[in-house]
């Protein structure tokens, strides 16, 4: 089922022509080759050698991974657009068994032809006669050694700015989270030869000792933070100054600097503890980011209070990467009382179930909390949305848009001024590695779905009674309506992915379910 979604998805993304980014994951089945448009095979894309295949043993987060083994004929392309302008990260994983070896190297040019090696070659353990050690032999900085370690998963990351063109590009390599050509290097080889574009990744087997496992790929517009946020993180607000612009740690502003009028502000006006809490005013212009750290694999927690006056509004958005740059809204908008026309009402207007409403006070502070869950990667991403303790999309809903876009990561928040009638306080954030439950400690509502795929009906099995099942299209759009009927005819359904969601008293959850 996970491949079929998997290929669902990247057809989506070809479609919605989001090719200057992607995920993946690499939850292919053992041996079955990796397919996605970005993974070729051979120079020239010709057939004289095998495709990348998912590799025995377990992956960075979960079961598969990509395997280039010690043939001297896997030579596997990782097609990264052919870029000559604007800003680009790239972060993977990688393993390297003990008394093996590993090599990649940048091509300036995909597909590749006769060959243009951007910084020379990228060796790890090279012939087998330096354990943990690296060499990238051709930079702008000449030969560079640097560390890495067996036997473990290790994350390299590329950033390259090539926003005032490729003759003037410079670039970032980062590997097990030290700066082996730090930010800013000009990206040319030693004698200053620039390339013609930033084109590929090529993965070859050098030697029969060559042995590598690749896996959790993210390729993004714009750069990706080398040393993400600590975790756990909390913030009471108290460790400000009155009047203060909070621009330090986890906080920052987008694209205006460290400026009083973007920032968020320090106040005593409101207090959920202590006397502190951050301000969101009425003026346009505040935009407090949230860093959270541009998260792809693993299960992760926030939770804040917020409190908004009567005749207020408040909002925020969730962005896929931090910093933001041109802004990647994951699930749209997320407003409170919007236009001033729905006091004590809050909506999401663009989350996977579709426009959500949901209620919050007045006058008086209400927690936030999301429960993110990563482990199966981002195209598989689920959250969890609870407001003043009251489930608003529960646990199992897709980490996406009502189109089913799959945002880069899990990048941050961005608090903003919405309007001049835009005012709300934030207080005691906590940022966890986990799950945060909600006041009430309400546990996720358990339930399985079969047969799936389906044809023709589905029978809902769980120890709960069951109050209301609806089935949502992956556009978020309602199609079927159901109460306490543990079989469902779905034979009038299009072929396609449906989201499952079962309520039972304030206790509810999501899972998908394929008709075919």
């Amino acid at each position: 089922m996970k491949h079929y979604y998997l290929l669902f998805t990247a057809l989506l993304l070809l479609s919605t022509n989001l090719s200057a980014q992607f995920v993946d994951d690499m939850e292919y089945p053992d041996g079955v080759p990796e397919s996605s448009y970005w993974w070729g095979n051979c120079w020239g894309g010709g057939s004289g050698c095998p495709p990348l295949i998912a590799g025995p043993g377990a992956g960075h987060n979960s079961d598969y991974s990509g395997y280039i083994p010690g043939d001297l004929v896997t030579d596997v392309i990782l097609d990264l657009g052919n870029r000559i302008f604007a800003q680009w990260g790239l972060e993977f994983w990688m393993y390297i068994p003990s008394d093996k070896e590993a090599y990649w190297n940048l091509q300036g040019e995909v597909p590749v032809g006769a060959g243009e090696w951007i910084v020379g070659n990228v060796f790890f353990n090279q012939d087998n006669l330096s354990p943990g050690v690296g060499v990238i032999d051709d930079t702008a900085l000449g030969q560079i050694n640097f560390d890495f370690p067996h036997d473990q998963w290790f994350k390299v990351v590329m950033n390259w700015d090539i926003s005032k063109g490729i003759n003037l590009a410079t670039w970032q390599y980062n590997v097990d989270g030290v700066d082996v050509i730090p930010f800013g290097t000009p990206f040319t080889r030693y004698d200053g030869t620039y390339p013609t574009s930033l084109g590929g990744v090529n993965f070859f087997s050098i030697s029969l000792d060559h042995e590598l496992y690749i896996d959790d790929f993210n390729f993004i517009n714009g750069f990706i933070d080398t040393e993400p946020n600590p975790i756990p993180v909390t913030d009471d607000m108290e460790s400000y100054n009155e009047g203060e612009a909070i621009y330090e740690g986890w906080w920052g502003t987008w694209g205006c600097g460290d400026d009083l009028g973007c920032a968020l502000e320090s106040t005593s006006a409101q207090a959920y503890s202590g006397i502190l809490s951050g301000l969101v005013p009425g003026d346009g212009t505040t935009s407090p980011d949230l860093d959270l750290g541009n998260k792809t694999s693993g299960e992760w927690a926030l939770e804040f209070h917020m409190y908004i006056p009567q005749n207020k509004e408040g909002y925020f958005n969730l962005q896929g990467q931090i910093p933001i740059g041109a802004g990647e809204w994951i699930v749209g908008n997320i407003f409170f009382n919007k236009d001033l026309a729905s006091p004590g009402i809050g909506h999401f207007d663009n989350s996977a179930l579709g426009e959500v409403e949901f209620h919050f006070p007045h006058e008086e502070w209400f927690s936030i909390i999301m429960n993110i869950d990563l482990t199966n990667g981002m195209a598989d991403a689920t959250w969890e949305f609870m407001a003043d303790g009251e489930i608003v999309l529960p646990a199992g809903t897709p980490f996406t848009d009502n189109s089913g876009d799959i945002p880069t990561s899990l990048g941050g928040i961005s608090f903003f001024s919405i309007s001049t009638n835009n005012e709300y306080y934030l207080d005691d954030l906590n940022y966890i590695e986990g799950v945060i439950l909600g006041k009430n400690d309400v546990k996720d509502l358990n339930f399985s779905i079969y047969p799936n795929p389906a044809i023709n009906s589905i029978n809902i099995s769980t120890t709960e009674t069951i109050e209301t099942i609806h089935i949502y299209s992956i556009q978020g759009i309602l199609v079927k309506e159901t109460t306490n009927n543990k079989t469902i005819d779905v034979s009038n359904l299009s072929s396609g992915i449906y989201f499952i969601e079962v309520t039972s008293g304030k206790r509810k959850s999501v899972q998908k379910m394929i008709k075919i």
